[in-house]
């Protein structure tokens, strides 16, 4: 997802290596602004605390049925920002 958005914001000239950087930028030029629907930086948002919280937390598991709503996101938002990228 990280690098759909790169593509993303490569294509509107920002450029970053770092997670947060991207995301603000993202919620502030895209979100905020109502060019993609919120519910996009709802999904983005959770993708970036559940990545956090795997790599840095202690014994964090996910469930079956959370895994599989992570994954339908992750297909939604590759969309949405590919169509954007494309258009």
């Amino acid at each position: 997802m990280f690098n759909i958005l790169l593509a993303l914001a490569l294509k509107h000239d920002f450029h970053t290596s770092k997670h947060q950087q991207l995301l603000g930028w993202f919620n502030r030029n895209f979100i905020n602004t109502g060019v993609i629907d919120v519910s996009f930086g709802k999904i983005i948002n959770a993708a970036y605390k559940n990545r956090s919280d795997s790599d840095y937390g202690l014994l964090i598991e996910f469930s079956e049925k959370d895994l599989i709503i992570m994954i339908d996101d992750m297909k939604l938002f590759i969309s949405e920002l590919e169509k954007n990228i494309l258009d």
